[in-house]
């Protein structure tokens, strides 16, 4: 991975949400089929990792994907949506969940990664790639089909002083070492598969747990209402150094049509990988991300320190979605 330029960051990238300088270890395919309970389909692990034909393993759990670019993709550039954010949309903690954004979020994030005002931190991002080869047609037909499917819970989130040791595998997906073993959590979360050998698998019934520091989900409520004030027996008693996310994002969290005074479209928070979240925080507090809809969310994370990052992750991670 390539480390990028972080423009304006008054901390370090946190290396655990990036996987920067961290190789990939690859799956041991030894050729022989694959298969997931409940499921009648069977695929060798280089079919499961082909990014232009990638695993569908409940085609009645989603409505018919768009051949392009959704479930094949287009040689050379256009990889399988499916492929990172699985057929269902919920994704990984290395890429995103897309399923039940605003197809008018999405797109103006696809223009976004297109002319590079969208970008990492740290790495460089497939998505500028893919969205500079794709036509505005085949855009088009996936920001349709990820804006109509559902979610549903996907991640479990555990306060505590340990989380497992891990290590990254193909696609970036960071897992459990093996044999299993625990080491202090610090100021870090780690999101790892709930199964994984099934999530090395794709399998879109696998979802994620992530280990947050104790008292982080309390916290991050309590900066998710005030911006960083401080609340006295369930009130608000001083605002904080940010505006409150629910003034953009809705009380409930869950997104809106439009910011306040603004025809910007706001994503919902609520049960997204707290992983990603601490990455685009980030991103939005080192410029990196710019563009009309960063310029909302850059006076907020520039004031937010990594502890911030990660409490206001952790709870917004603990939502229904």
């Amino acid at each position: 991975m390539v480390i990028g330029t972080v423009h304006s960051a008054s901390f370090d990238p946190p290396q655990w949400a990036f996987g920067a300088g961290e190789k990939g270890k690859p799956y041991p395919d030894d050729g022989q089929p694959k298969r997931l309970t409940g499921s009648s389909r069977a695929y060798t692990f280089s079919q499961i990792e082909d990014s232009f034909g990638p695993a569908d393993w409940y085609p009645a759990d989603h409505p018919a994907m768009p051949q392009v670019p959704v479930a094949t993709g287009r040689k050379p550039d256009v990889r399988a949506c499916s492929w990172c954010h699985l057929p269902n949309g919920f994704g990984h903690p290395q890429s995103a969940s897309l399923a039940g954004l605003s197809a008018d979020y999405m797109t103006r994030q696809l223009a976004d990664f297109k002319t590079g005002a969208r970008h990492a931190s740290v790495g460089n991002s497939i998505m500028a790639t893919i969205t500079r080869a794709m036509t505005a047609e085949e855009a088009q037909a996936a920001v349709n089909y990820y804006s109509k499917l559902r979610r549903r819970p996907w991640i479990k989130v555990v306060e505590g002083a340990m989380a497992p040791r891990t290590e990254i595998v193909e696609g970036g997906l960071r897992i459990q070492r093996e044999p299993d073993e625990l080491e202090p959590l610090g100021e870090r979360l780690v999101e790892v598969p709930q199964f994984r050998e099934r999530t090395r698998l794709y399998d879109s019934h696998a979802g994620f747990v992530a280990y947050v520091p104790v008292g982080a989900i309390k916290r991050g409520k309590d900066f998710v209402a005030t911006g960083g004030g401080t609340v006295v027996i369930g009130k608000v008693a001083t605002t904080g150094k940010a505006v409150a996310c629910t003034e953009c994002h809705g009380n409930d969290l869950r997104g809106a049509a439009h910011a306040p005074d603004s025809t910007l479209p706001v994503p919902p928070l609520t049960g997204r990988s707290p992983t990603y979240i601490v990455r685009q925080l980030y991103d939005f507090h080192s410029g990196a991300r710019s563009g009309a809809g960063a310029e909302l969310m850059k006076p907020i994370a520039i004031q937010m320190t990594l502890r911030d990052m990660i409490d206001v992750a952790a709870y917004l991670a603990s939502l229904a979605p």
